[in-house]
């Protein structure tokens, strides 16, 4: 791998009230000032998250970590259900939805923004838009060399993170197939692995979660799919996800659900919008 190919948004920059992060500036008309509060994200989704809670924070309760921190599905959802973070953001496929149902008093699942999940191939790979129903037959076995969808007559490899991983789960349902889908068991644990496994192999394809690769990290050897003509970034593409606040309804923390008020405000959609769009690396 080139090291000069690669386009990369250290986390550190998106920490709220770190003097040189690059989150967006919103005024707004609520604070949160209760130093207890916990919230984590799945580590794809933190961009947003942390600027809205460089916003809504008073700096005074926030604390680097505690009061905000990512991590992946698995180890979120049981930090929830242990009761050792109050939020956890993310999607959720409906299988960790009913373990969180049975497991806490009142669970709640709000929706605060859509997520799209970009298809990713080798810059090298003539095959720049494919429609829904080619992506499937992919992942289905229909399609196993890349002239099947318009490509060079090379054999199509799929790489996927592994299990758990809120990227595997969301393309597992976006597919929505009733045929069992070529998903590898993959070795491979992290975004910046997978994007950098695509760009070393002109016939990989691989997906992740957009705001991961359009803010965190990208390789200039690779690029994403148009899916129907769409974009990640367009409204219409496709392949789009509810990520949601999950906690307990039954938490007697008063500035949690007051938070949540708030972001359901027509301000705090729109400070959600502006935290989701601001600072992107790809377009």
């Amino acid at each position: 791998m080139n090291v000069n190919d690669v386009l990369h948004v250290p986390t550190v920059r998106f920490v709220p009230f770190r003097q040189d992060n690059i989150l967006p500036v919103f005024d707004a008309s609520f604070r949160v000032m209760d130093p207890g509060l916990r919230i984590s994200v799945a580590s794809a989704f933190y961009p947003t998250v942390a600027g809205i809670c460089q916003n809504i924070f008073d700096q005074s309760a926030f604390t680097e970590r505690a009061s905000l921190d990512k991590t992946y599905n698995s180890k979120g959802i049981s930090d929830l259900v242990e009761g050792k973070i109050d939020i956890f953001v993310t999607y959720s496929s409906k299988d960790d939805q009913e373990a969180m149902r049975k497991a806490l008093g009142k669970f709640e699942c709000v929706p605060l923004f859509q997520e799209s999940l970009a298809v990713l191939v080798n810059k090298k790979n003539p095959v720049r838009d494919i429609t829904y129903s080619q992506l499937k037959g992919i992942y289905e076995g229909k399609y196993v060399n890349w002239i099947d969808v318009g490509g060079f007559d090379k054999v199509i490899r799929t790489f996927q993170l592994g299990e758990g991983n809120v990227s595997r789960l969301g393309f597992l349902d976006g597919i929505k197939s009733g045929t069992p889908i070529n998903l590898p068991q993959s070795e491979i644990e992290t975004m910046p692995e997978l994007v950098d496994t695509v760009a070393d192999d002109e016939c990989a394809i691989g997906n992740i979660f957009w705001p991961y690769y359009a803010r965190m990290y990208a390789n200039k050897q690779t690029r994403y799919l148009k899916i129907d003509g769409n974009a990640p970034s367009s409204s219409e593409y496709p392949i789009k996800f509810p990520i949601c606040l999950h906690y307990d309804g039954t938490n007697p923390k008063r500035q949690l659900h007051e938070m949540v008020e708030y972001l359901r405000t027509d301000e705090g959609r729109r400070l959600t919008e502006l935290a989701h769009q601001s600072e992107r690396v790809v377009e």
